[in-house]
């Protein structure tokens, strides 16, 4: 007998049925907390929010007739016409269904229909699967329809719901919770008749293990910090994570502690994750007081391509969450063993191994980046990406001005160039100067690999880069680039320098998702890779793990001289460039604190102490 012919494998009419009320009833009020959260909003649109359920509606219409290759055909559009539908909304629902196909939202993720057929106690077969997706669809088209609920006031209970309360107050219904006591009581009571004395009576039982979210994540936190297994920055990202996971699962699925969290939680948290939350959200300071409806309101404010996280970043969370329950069952959680993330990780298409595919600048890109006011003539110190009146040549050297180029011609990352100190810069070694990249207090490294010597370009040393240097070291500073440096914030020195950087990229055309002073580096790697400078020497200069065993561990570090020749094989995009006598910030020279630190952070500081 085939499994198509084996009846008690599929689904029953009672469990379709209960599929079906699961999918309207979990939609339903999803859509009614997205309701109360936008009219809470002073911009709110009734109309707008009313058109907008009713375009999506059509939508899982479409797909609940046609399936997930759902198209509007000419049939489709009469129909919508005659029920009220504009040209303008007929093209949204178009454009609706190829943006769920295109976020990987239809056909609907396997494991979540797995979910909502385990929950039913039927086994995921082709065919209850297929049967799960159809009511899925048909489900979303109900819940959506019900926009006269949620925005006319049409609620078809309260009539029902108001009589009930007269009732009430006659004679007030029996509590289900009593009943539950009632049985539980009753159930305990026969239980201690049926067994021995000695079997009922109570042992001193240990202290409950503290399972909130909050308390275990602390534990984590300290765990981790004291190993050095996370660095601050890892430690901010964990903890917002967690937070968040912990506000989700207590407005959304009413779960308090971790060991009442179910797969079907964790499905919903990532659903959540993937398409209901602004891109950007956490770079606000107010996001972390924000309400889970607040959001959704937020991110359905955003066009369709900035709402939901990138799927490196929603791996890195799945991570950081994996850790957070191995954490809780060492502290005795008794969590659900069928708990599993690796399931609800996301498959990143744009994600490659050959760090020489990921995104980077062109060479006519590069050279249109150094043709830019901070390297030729900018308007003023704090006007450094606007250009300056004809005839001037005004050029502040610092962070903004040699870093791009250190990048360029030397390969190193953004932070290691940035939290360079004097002891760093070695002159004193051989005939080549360079730079000595290791963990100091202002700079983590990445990795081992990435502890390494950096050889400095003939064109930076045209370019006054030693002579800056000599100037910096003759007022004390300790790094080499203090204009990045405010002692009134903890942000990474990089964060400062993107500050500055970004103008520049806007001003020089480059918009492109991904292009920032990492796609120099990539570009670094790319350019000597085709001069045929080979996978173990580019490794060394780039502070990568080796590929292989061979590559990595029998290989011995490039020397200086040989790292000299390598680095002259990239192209000289700044040859156009005049060498100025060295000029710095006036606020550098004069050792002020910077203009864009916090003063009254720094007085609040010091008052708290």
């Amino acid at each position: 007998m085939t499994a198509f012919e084996q009846a008690d494998l599929h689904l029953t009419s009672q469990q379709v049925d209960g599929l079906l009320r699961d999918v309207v009833r979990t939609h339903l009020d999803k859509l009614e907390r997205l309701a109360a959260a936008g009219k809470s909003c002073s911009s709110f649109d009734a109309d707008q929010a009313k058109r907008d359920d009713r375009r999506a509606a059509w939508t899982y219409r479409l797909l609940h007739s046609q399936g997930s290759a759902a198209i509007v055909g000419s049939l489709d559009e009469q129909q919508m016409s005659a029920e009220g539908m504009t040209l303008q909304d007929i093209a949204a629902i178009r454009n609706h269904l190829s943006l769920l196909r295109k976020n990987n939202l239809v056909p609907t993720r396997p494991d979540i229909l797995q979910d909502l057929v385990g929950a039913h106690g039927a086994p995921a077969t082709a065919m209850n699967m297929a049967t799960a997706q159809d009511i899925y669809f048909r489900g979303m088209w109900m819940a959506l329809a019900q926009s006269d609920r949620r925005y006319g006031g049409n609620i078809v209970e309260a009539d029902d719901f108001v009589a009930q309360i007269f009732r009430d107050r006659v004679q007030p219904v029996q509590r289900v919770q009593d009943e539950r006591e009632m049985f539980a009581h009753a159930a305990m009571a026969e239980s201690e008749q049926q067994q021995p004395f000695e079997t009922v009576v109570e042992r001193n039982q240990p202290d409950d293990v503290d399972d909130r979210f909050e308390s275990i994540a602390d534990i984590l936190v300290k765990k981790r910090l004291k190993a050095r297994r996370w660095t601050i920055k890892s430690k901010k990202q964990a903890e917002q994570i967690f937070s968040l996971m912990e506000k989700f699962m207590l407005e959304e699925r009413s779960v308090e502690k971790m060991s009442l969290v179910r797969q079907k939680d964790l499905a919903a948290f990532t659903s959540f994750l993937e398409a209901e939350i602004y891109k950007h959200h956490g770079k606000s300071s107010k996001d972390e007081f924000r309400s889970i409806a607040e959001m959704r309101v937020i991110a359905m404010s955003k066009p369709e391509n900035m709402r939901g996280v990138e799927a490196g970043t929603l791996n890195r969370h799945l991570t950081f969450i994996d850790q957070l329950f191995d954490c809780a069952v060492a502290e005795g959680v008794e969590m659900d063993p069928r708990l599993s993330l690796s399931k609800l990780r996301a498959i990143d298409s744009s994600e490659t191994r050959a760090r020489e595919e990921r995104t980077k600048f062109s060479l006519g890109q590069i050279e249109k980046l150094f043709e830019q006011a901070p390297f030729v003539n900018c308007a003023r110190w704090d006007k450094l990406s606007q250009f300056g009146a004809d005839g001037h040549s005004l050029v502040y050297h610092g962070a903004l001005y040699f870093i791009p180029m250190l990048i360029f011609y030397g390969g190193g990352r953004l932070e290691e160039y940035c939290g360079l100190i004097m002891d760093d810069v070695i002159e004193t070694n051989g005939a080549h100067p360079y730079l000595h990249i290791a963990k100091n207090k202002y700079r983590r490294i990445k990795n081992a690999a990435s502890k390494r010597n950096i050889v400095i370009h003939p064109e930076l040393i045209r370019l006054g880069f030693l002579r800056y240097v000599a100037l910096i070291r003759s007022l004390d500073y300790e790094l080499v680039f203090p204009d990045l440096f405010s002692p009134t914030t903890k942000s990474l020195l990089g964060s400062r320098f993107y500050k500055l950087f970004k103008p520049v990229l806007l001003s020089a055309g480059i918009t492109e998702d991904g292009l920032g002073s990492h796609a120099i580096r990539h570009a670094f790697g790319a350019i000597l890779k085709k001069r045929n400078v080979r996978d173990e020497l580019r490794a060394d200069l780039l502070g990568h793990r080796g590929k292989t065993e061979t590559s990595e561990r029998y290989c011995e570090a490039t020397e200086i001289s040989t790292m000299y020749e390598l680095v002259c094989k990239m192209p000289v995009v700044t040859e156009n460039l005049v060498a100025h006598p060295t000029n710095i910030f006036q606020w550098v020279r004069e050792k002020h604190a910077p203009p864009f630190s916090h003063p009254n952070r720094a007085k609040r500081e010091r008052t708290a102490r």
